[in-house]
Parts: structure tokens; C-alpha cells; sequence
């Protein structure tokens, strides 16, 4: 007998999944049952949504019946299975789940701001146009809003679905091998970070990343997405493989719920760069895969070939293959 007598339902596939009735995600939510009454359903409502980290809804057995005392007797009888072949019955009213608290809205910055920078010339809009030619450069540029400071450095935009400014990263690269700069010349900043320092964004503004290039989605959603580490092997991809959509993570650890959500049903090829990446998104894209409900392929490319040891994709530039794909 089971220690517990209520207990999560084991999964089956998907039809032992449910919508979520908080966040109205399918195949997210997991319903108790009752293990001394032949493993039924507490109620509808009653589970565990395993969207942790954006919903959070749990509703166990305990605060239901602490909801609704009426409905808890000596044998349960309530969730009996004969119940079923009896008459129809008035229902028994139920109060409603205990609300979840919503998440803080993200802050933005102004695009006008954005596009200032991108009309500034930067180290590595140089390397850009001496390996693609300014025409693939330009249009990089203005696909992806790379810009500038006054002290030639690239930043790199994080421009959401719905065309809203998250943030952007700030690096230095040299303008002859297109590599970031690296010991103490290196370089790397957020502009929502200098802006806080300032004082220039309101109390309360809170980040929330987004994939680099996810404004690039909504106008192709036919195209298989390609989802690379840095926003470097984003433009190369795009440059080389125009045919899907090119979108970076930012890091290693960038593979999270929050900012692949919007891939929801696209097909999907990740590309990791050698090394440590390719293990810990082999780990971590199948549930994120489930939850949000896409489907993907993770590419072994950079791990199998031995010319990019310690490097990403992005590495192809800088050497002289007969037929690199």
C-alpha cells in the first residue's frame, strides 16, 4: 500500500496530462488521485502545473478540502467510482482555486534609443563587411539592429516578438579577425545596467531577457528556427544559411522556459558550440521542449568535427574548407 494516499498522477503520455487551470497550458497540468479509491481524481482542479517558472499553480488535497469541508466524509464516497452510473445529481458548488500572484510586467527601453545606436559605426559592422561584403553586412545590420558607441563597440539588441526593446549587451571585437576582445582591453556591458547606474529607467524596472533576433519569428512562421549560443553565430548563420531563422540565447545557460516559450509549435535545430554547451542542452531541452510544445533537432556538427575544438560555428569564416556543410 502506498505510503501517501494522495499522490501526483504517474505520467502515461500526454492523455495522462491536462490544461493547466491557471495558465490554460495542455499537456502541462498533473491531477492527484486517490490511491484507496482506485487511483481517481480528487477534482479536476486539483494538481500540480509543471510550468514552475511561469505559472506555479499547485492545488493539493489538503487546501481543497480545507475549501470545501463539506465534501470530506468518512468514506469519500464523494469520488467514488458507482458514483458514475448513478442518477444525474446537482453538482456540489466548489470554491474556486486560491489565486497565484501574476508576474511583475518586464521593463522596456525607448526604441528611439535603440536606433541611435545603430547608426553608429562600431569595430565589428568592419569585420562584418570585410567577410560578408557590405551588401550581406547592411542587411545583417539592419535585420538585427546592431549598433554602436561613441567608442566603437557593438551592442547587440534584444528586441522581443512584439517589437519591444528588452535590453542590449555591449562588446568590443577586433575589427580584423572578428573575434571579442579578450584580458584587460575586453569589454562587455548591459544597457539596461548603465542606464540603472545613471538613474535614467524608473524605480521598479525589471528584466526579462528575451532570444536575440526573436523579432525575426513572427514575419517567418514557416521557417525552421535556428537557435545558436551568441549573437556572433547568429549573423554568420544568417549570412550562410538564410533559409531559417537564426536566434541566440546569449549563453550556455540562456536555454531556459522563459525565453524559448515563443517557439511554441516551430521546428527547431540547435546549434551548440563545442565543448560543455552540447552536454547541458542535451539535458535540458527535452522537458522545455514538452512543456512549450515544439519540436527539435540538436545538432551534432560542431561536437563531430575536429576543426572547431573549442570553438562554435561561427569559426567556418576564418578557414579555408572545400565544402564546409
Amino acid at each position: 500500500m502506498n505510503d501517501f494516499r494522495y499522490q501526483l498522477e504517474k505520467y502515461r503520455g500526454r492523455g495522462s496530462r491536462y490544461v493547466c487551470p491557471q495558465c490554460g497550458r495542455k499537456y502541462a497540468f498533473t491531477r492527484y488521485v486517490d490511491t484507496h479509491n482506485n487511483n481517481q481524481y480528487v477534482s479536476d482542479n486539483v494538481g500540480k502545473c509543471n510550468r514552475l517558472d511561469k505559472c506555479g499553480y499547485h492545488y493539493t488535497p489538503r487546501q481543497y478540502f480545507e475549501d470545501n469541508p463539506w465534501l470530506r466524509d468518512k468514506e469519500f464516497s464523494f469520488f467514488s467510482k458507482h458514483r458514475e452510473n448513478e442518477k444525474k445529481k446537482k453538482e456540489t458548488p466548489q470554491l474556486p482555486p486560491r489565486p497565484m500572484p501574476m508576474p511583475e510586467p518586464y521593463g522596456v527601453i525607448p526604441r528611439w534609443f535603440m536606433e541611435r545606436t545603430v547608426k553608429k559605426e562600431c569595430d565589428y559592422k568592419t569585420w562584418l563587411r570585410a567577410t560578408f561584403g557590405n551588401d550581406t553586412a547592411q542587411q545583417l545590420v539592419e535585420q538585427y539592429y546592431i549598433g554602436g558607441n561613441d567608442y566603437g563597440d557593438a551592442v547587440f539588441w534584444q528586441v522581443d516578438i512584439d517589437n519591444m526593446v528588452r535590453t542590449g549587451k555591449i562588446m568590443n571585437y577586433d575589427p580584423l579577425t572578428g573575434k571579442r576582445i579578450k584580458g584587460e582591453d575586453a569589454y562587455i556591458d548591459w544597457i539596461h545596467s548603465i542606464m540603472q547606474r545613471e538613474g535614467v529607467l524608473p524605480d521598479g524596472w525589471r528584466l526579462e531577457q528575451c532570444l536575440y533576433g526573436e523579432h525575426l519569428l513572427k514575419a517567418r512562421p514557416n521557417d525552421i528556427v535556428a537557435i545558436a549560443e551568441g549573437a556572433k553565430t547568429a549573423h554568420i548563420g544568417a549570412a550562410l544559411m538564410p533559409d531559417m531563422v537564426w536566434v541566440a540565447v546569449d549563453s550556455m545557460l540562456g536555454i531556459t522556459y522563459e525565453r524559448l516559450k515563443v517557439l511554441s509549435s516551430r521546428h527547431c535545430i540547435f546549434f551548440a558550440d563545442e565543448g560543455r554547451g552540447y552536454e547541458e542542452w542535451k539535458n535540458r531541452l527535452s522537458p522545455l521542449a514538452y512543456n512549450i510544445g515544439f519540436q527539435y533537432v540538436l545538432s551534432d556538427f560542431v561536437q563531430c568535427n575536429p576543426l572547431f575544438v573549442g570553438g562554435d560555428i561561427g569559426d567556418i569564416v576564418n578557414m579555408e574548407l572545400e565544402e564546409p556543410f
